[in-house]
């Protein structure tokens, strides 16, 4: 076995070891910041990582809006992907996008609920930016061509840039939720796309 298969054949076990953890609410966020960490690569879109891939993202699918389960991690996850669909099987492209906007209308909803709940005033809270920047990869792309960079988010191009112009860790969730009304709204079933 050449050192190629060997690379694959690891990556593609670490997926199903992600695949069995994150169908375990004690283990779900964990294993889904892992596995958005190593999205952020362009290489994790190859196609001898895809069924494993898809097999995490089916359980992501599946689970993320149950209880005990991160429903925003899940749809950041898919969303990811998501914005990489040109590089999957014509399936599972269509899969993603099925599931990206299922549970983009799962967050609408949820959003919705605590807006009616929220006392007239309140702000929504936003989460801190520094919050995924200091988690370390444990996926990595150890071929060794370039070091793990993850991807960083970027602003919504619509949004006023900040001075600083820094890229955000994740896209604020009142970005993703107004997204998904407005496409709710221009009828559009494509799911919302973070990364450029």
């Amino acid at each position: 076995m050449n050192s190629m298969d060997r690379h694959i054949q690891q990556t593609n076990d670490r997926l199903q070891c992600i695949k069995q953890h994150l169908q375990n609410p004690a283990n779900f966020h964990n294993a889904a910041t892992e596995l958005l960490d190593w999205c952020g690569d362009p290489r994790a879109f190859q196609r001898p990582f895809e069924q494993s891939l898809m097999g995490c993202l089916t359980v992501v699918s599946r689970v993320a809006a149950q209880q005990g389960f991160d429903l925003d991690l899940g749809y950041r996850l898919l969303a990811v992907c998501a914005a990489n669909r040109d590089k999957f099987t014509p399936k599972s492209a269509a899969l993603l996008s099925s599931w990206c906007e299922e549970l983009g209308r799962l967050l609408l909803l949820r959003h919705q609920k605590s807006r009616q709940s929220d006392p007239p005033g309140k702000l929504p809270m936003q989460p801190p930016l520094s919050s995924m920047s200091s988690m370390k990869p444990t996926l990595s792309h150890s071929d060794g061509s370039f070091p793990y960079d993850s991807v960083p988010w970027q602003h919504c191009p619509w949004l006023p840039a900040s001075p600083q112009k820094q890229p955000l860790a994740f896209p604020p969730p009142l970005c993703s939720i107004w997204l998904t009304t407005l496409q709710g709204l221009l009828g559009s079933l494509s799911c919302v796309r973070f990364v450029s």
